[in-house]
Order: C-alpha cells, then sequence, then structure tokens
C-alpha cells in the first residue's frame, strides 16, 4: 500500500497552522505553548517556526502580532525587533525612491505614517497569496499619513487646493499680510488636527505657498517679526470652503448671505479657532429648532 506522504505532511501543516490560530486569538498562552512542543516534535524547530512566521502570523491582527512577539520575545527583544522593522520597512521605501518626510515618517509610539503610494510600496513586496492579510494589518498597524487621512475625510484634494489658494494670495498680500494669514491659516488648521505637527505639514505648507516669490520676499515673509499674527477669519473660512469644492464660499462675506450651517459644519472638520466651530454649529441647530 502506497502512502501519500507529501499529503500527510500539509495535512499536518494545515491542522497546526488551524489550531494556533485559534489559540492565538483567544491568547491563551498555555495552549500555544502546548501546542509548539506537540508541533516541533512531528514537524520540526524549521518547519514549524517557517509555519508561524510565514503562515500563522500574517493572518493575525495587529495587535494579537504584537502581543505574541511581547509574550514569546520579551519587551526588550520585542521593541528591537520593531526598530528593526522599522529601519527596513524605510530601507524599501527609499529604495523605492519614496521620500523621508514625505511619502512616510516615525509616529509616536514607534509607529509609521505613510501614504497611499508608500502602502502600495509595501503591498508590491508581499507574495499575492498574502496580500490580502498583510493589507489588513496594514490598515490597523500603519498611520496613514494625516495628509491623506483628512483628505479621503473630506472626498477632495483639500490641501492641494489649499496650497494653490494660498499661492494666489502670496501674490496679492503684502508681507506683514502673507504672514499673518499663513500664520492664522495654519493655527487653526493644526489645532483642529494636531497629528499635522507630527509630519511637519506648517513647515511643507509655507515652502509652497512661497515656492513662486523671490527668495528676498519669502524670506521677508518668514521673518515677519509679528509674535501675535491677525488675520480676517472670514477670508480664511471663504479660501477654506473653497479648497472644499463648495460652490457657495464666496457668498459667507455678503451681507445678505453670510455663512450657512451647512458651511459651518464643513469648516468644523479642518479648522478650529479659540472655540471649536461645532459649538457654534450646535448653538445654531437649537436657535432653528426653538424657532421652527
Amino acid at each position: 500500500m502506497k502512502i501519500n506522504v507529501f499529503g500527510r505532511k500539509k495535512a499536518l501543516v494545515a491542522t497546526a497552522k488551524r489550531q494556533l490560530l485559534k489559540a492565538l486569538n483567544y491568547r491563551d498562552i498555555a495552549a500555544i505553548n502546548s501546542l509548539i512542543g506537540d508541533w516541533q516534535r512531528i514537524l520540526g524547530v524549521e518547519k514549524l517556526t517557517d509555519l508561524i512566521v510565514n503562515e500563522v502570523m500574517v493572518e493575525c491582527d495587529s495587535d494579537t502580532h504584537s502581543w505574541f512577539c511581547q509574550i514569546f520575545l520579551g519587551q526588550v527583544q520585542y521593541e528591537q525587533m520593531e526598530e528593526k522593522a522599522q529601519s527596513n520597512i524605510f530601507q524599501i521605501l527609499v529604495s523605492n525612491y519614496l521620500e523621508p518626510g514625505k511619502d512616510f515618517s516615525s509616529g509616536p509610539d514607534r509607529s509609521i505614517i505613510i501614504s497611499d503610494r508608500a502602502k502600495q510600496v509595501l503591498l508590491s513586496q508581499v507574495p499575492q497569496e498574502h496580500q490580502t492579510a498583510f493589507e489588513s494589518q496594514l490598515e490597523s498597524s500603519l498611520v496613514l499619513d494625516p495628509v491623506t487621512a483628512i483628505e479621503q475625510l473630506l472626498g477632495c484634494a483639500f490641501f492641494t487646493n489649499l496650497t494653490e489658494i494660498a499661492i494666489q494670495q502670496m501674490e496679492l498680500l503684502s508681507n506683514s499680510q502673507a504672514a499673518a494669514y499663513l500664520g492664522v491659516l495654519l493655527a487653526g488648521l493644526v489645532s483642529r488636527h494636531p497629528q499635522l505637527q507630527d509630519v511637519d505639514f506648517p513647515t511643507r505648507f509655507i515652502a509652497n505657498a512661497l515656492q513662486e516669490l523671490s527668495q528676498e520676499r519669502a524670506m521677508a515673509i518668514l521673518n515677519d517679526p509679528e509674535t501675535n499674527p491677525q488675520f480676517d477669519e472670514m477670508i480664511i473660512f471663504g479660501h477654506l470652503l473653497a479648497a472644499m469644492g463648495d460652490k457657495e464660499y464666496h457668498r459667507i462675506a455678503e451681507e445678505e448671505g453670510g455663512i450657512s450651517l451647512n458651511q459651518l459644519k464643513k469648516l468644523d472638520l479642518v479648522w478650529c479657532g479659540e472655540r471649536r466651530l461645532s459649538e457654534m454649529v450646535a448653538m445654531m441647530e437649537k436657535w432653528h429648532q426653538n424657532n421652527s
């Protein structure tokens, strides 16, 4: 009688994988230790290690992956592994001509902030059969570039549009006005979305806004001595709405038109002054309810 050794080994590997995944999902340390001991004797250390690394772990969510590594490697080794993994990821991205600070950067707690382009590069490094599982891990373990995340929320190229508007304003405003405009605009954006500061968004935005000016004028704006810039927020609100594709943005400066409740809700997605605009939205909604 012939025995299909290959088929038997394949079935054993599948069983080991299923049992390990189940124990990992329950985070059952005793069961995991027992399974590793049992399957080492059956499959051998090398085969079991290959199974865990290349098949079991890629199907775990990022939290379970981190938990397993911390438990079985120890905190120090786990942190060293994370640092090495981050370094390897950065090397892959740089070798594919992506730019640090633009396409990817370090985030808080050893997370990685990446653009959509960087995400696609990382996915291309993974075998086709593991890409779906790896992509789900990327979604939960990596942090999207906040610029990308905000634009996805808004459904438009908000920051690209806003940069174009700012470039136009730099041509129209005096040096002191231009400095105040940039200062107030960026303060409101970062106040609403502090994560923009983590990726040095203000510096990049200013550099892009000033790119078409002469070096002398750009330096004059950058070196403006005013430490508490003031600028008409209604003008900025109009520009923010225009960048979001609002067709009625020009009406907020009209006495009869004014800013609508819907426009305030849009602005609250990107801007925060001394108080959140959502507070004003709530007040207006309450007024409408009381007077309807």
